[in-house]
């Protein structure tokens, strides 16, 4: 084996810890936003609450037992500052709620004695101590809410070596939901529900940088307030793979190029409610879909409806039974019952095996005031878990948007809602279906745009080991993660326990072997037609490293895909400093894909 490339190489892999850990993180209020006992009917207490815009959320009987809220740490304390302001509540609203400069019995208040300075749309920054150390399935969560018309925002991620990352999350006007709300500015008086809005960020590539700070800046909406309640950050040394779900889409509700002004194509667009997305340009580049797999063809079923066409919006848009020219289409030929308010099954056609640290995560809009809906996941053991997303009402936001019903002319932006679901309590089991129910608002309508779920688990069984001790005083061991499924092509292989510094790579063969070769130390396990992963990205470097495989282009020679119901064996290869030999082995791993 030559090693004269490996030693060449500078890639290394941190070494990670070996449990989940969730941080809530204690995040540098700068607002009291958030109404608590006593702190409503005071609109001029200098102590007191004051909205980001003309309401607020209602935590007077403490914080919601909401399964969404439930992770994370947040205010319950009145008189104390329990938000992250993002804005500045003079000009919000175009300057509608601008502070009184003395009371005067009104909903408005003076500026509190705990606001220094009222424009806060510059960077909050909150320090983090101790830093966070980020392993192999890291991400960061935040739970908020953005009034007049929703946005976007960045979190800025700052690391101990002095880098940085940044990235965007984006939510829908606040109005609507399941969370208690007030109006009446800073009176609060009970008011219409609000939503709240959980993003997540994916800090997994970042793995071994230590996080010493968040920042939040560059709000899209200069006219909104942006409320930030609680964060947290999840460090996982397990090595997790996103796989999309092919959901099966029931409606042609989003607009894609030539699907506008065509409001009786017994084939086309149809809206769900009043408006939809438009994509006539392509799914946009935006860094909330990106990770996402979203339907980008006319003339094709794209999202999940759960609704009813005929009754939403107090049945304004009811199909009409003939064609007439209006905005208002006739019932499409491809669908074939209007109500779609029953559970949405898809299948899944590659299960996903679930670990400690897995998550589904969900694109969808609500119309017509928000809600919430049941996300359900079928087990192949039989069993079954039920959690619940919500969302405010889809108007305003960062999307482009059309309205006319099904003329579909150009309109208001809209937006996305992106929701997650912990699936850690179910590690073990292996999805097989996942299905939509129970929308809480029944004069909505419901689109799921698209789902991924973040899966793995170990696969295959070990054989021919232990292997012999490296010059560490380790056996090293190989393990895979991911899905048996061919058709998922999610599989990555770890080695651990090798000397620290020194370089390997993977083999492949579909033929077990035992032999000693010469200069090396350790015990092949493969024999027959072996392929290498031994180009440049794929070369690991000690004490540990993990390399995600295709496939579909297994080494051999020739190259060839695995197939359903093949066995197919791994092992590491790596370099020693043994005084007696340059190199040894793992032991190996097999699989058998389905």
């Amino acid at each position: 084996m030559d090693f004269r490339l490996l030693s060449a190489c500078g890639f290394a892999l941190a070494s990670s810890a070996a449990a989940q850990t969730t941080t809530q993180i204690a995040l540098n209020y700068n607002f009291n936003g958030i109404v608590h006992a006593g702190e409503d009917g005071v609109p001029d207490d200098l102590a007191g609450y004051r909205s980001i815009s003309d309401r607020g959320l209602s935590f007077a009987a403490g914080v919601p037992a909401d399964p969404l809220l439930a992770p994370y740490s947040l205010v319950s304390t009145p008189g104390t500052l329990d938000i992250v302001h993002l804005g500045n509540r003079v000009t919000v609203d175009n300057g509608n709620w601008a502070f009184d400069l003395m009371p005067n019995g009104d909903d408005i208040g003076v500026q509190p004695t705990w606001l220094a300075n009222v424009d806060q749309s510059g960077p909050q920054t909150t320090v983090v101590n101790p830093p966070i150390v980020l392993e192999a399935s890291s991400r960061a969560d935040f739970l908020y809410q953005i009034s007049n018309g929703g946005g976007s925002f960045d979190v800025t991620f700052s690391f101990q070596s002095g880098g940085s990352t940044t990235a965007s999350l984006s939510g829908g006007d606040w109005f609507g939901g399941i969370f208690g709300g007030t109006e009446n500015v800073d009176l609060a008086a009970l008011g219409a529900n609000l939503s709240i809005t959980e993003g997540g960020v994916n800090l997994s590539a970042h793995a071994g940088e230590s996080i010493t700070q968040i920042s939040f800046e560059n709000r899209s909406n200069t006219n909104a307030g942006y409320a930030i309640l609680a964060a947290n950050v999840f460090t996982d040394p397990m090595v997790l793979v996103d796989q999309q779900v092919a959901l099966d889409y029931n409606f042609n509700g989003i607009v894609h190029q030539g699907e506008a002004g065509l409001p009786d194509d017994p084939t086309g667009y149809r809206s769900i409610s009043d408006r939809g997305l438009d994509f006539s340009a392509g799914v946009p580049a935006d860094p909330l879909l990106s990770s996402y797999s979203l339907v980008d063809q006319p003339g094709v079923l794209d999202i999940v409806h759960l609704g009813n066409r005929d009754t939403v919006s107090g049945g304004a848009w009811a199909f009409e039974g003939m064609a007439n020219g209006n905005d208002i289409g006739i019932q499409p030929t491809w669908l074939p019952n209007v109500d779609q308010t029953g559970p949405q099954t898809t299948v899944l056609n590659a299960p996903v095996t679930l670990a400690s640290a897995s998550t589904a995560n969900f694109l969808y809009q609500i119309s017509d005031g928000g809600g919430s809906f049941d996300v359900t996941f079928g087990f192949m053991s039989g069993g079954s878990t039920t959690a619940t997303l919500s969302g405010g009402d889809w108007f305003g936001g960062a999307f482009g948007g059309t309205d006319a019903v099904d003329q579909a002319n150009t309109g208001a932006n809209l937006s996305i809602t992106e929701g997650s679901v912990m699936l850690g309590a179910d590690a073990g089991e292996t999805i097989t279906s996942i299905s939509f129910s129970n929308a809480s608002n029944g004069n909505a309508g419901y689109a799921i745009l698209a789902a991924k779920v973040r899966g793995t688990g170990d696969l295959g069984t070990s054989y021919c080991g232990p292997a012999i001790p490296n010059s560490s005083g380790f056996a090293g061991e190989i393990s895979a993660v991911g899905s048996v499924f061919v058709v998922a092509n999610n599989v990555t292989l770890n080695a651990d326990q090798l000397p620290p510094g020194q370089f390997g790579y993977f083999l492949a063969g579909q033929t077990q072997g035992f032999f000693n070769p010469p200069g090396s130390q350790g015990i092949i396990c493969l024999m027959g037609n072996i392929g290498r992963y031994n180009s440049v990205p794929d070369i690991i470097q000690g004490p540990s490293g993990s390399v995600a495989i295709d496939l579909t282009s297994i080494p051999v020679n020739p190259p060839r895909a695995a197939m359903a119901g093949e066995t197919w064996n791994f092992q590491c290869w790596y370099r020693d400093v043994n005084p007696t030999s340059t190199s040894n082995f793992t032991d190996g791993v097999s699989i058998t894909f389905q």
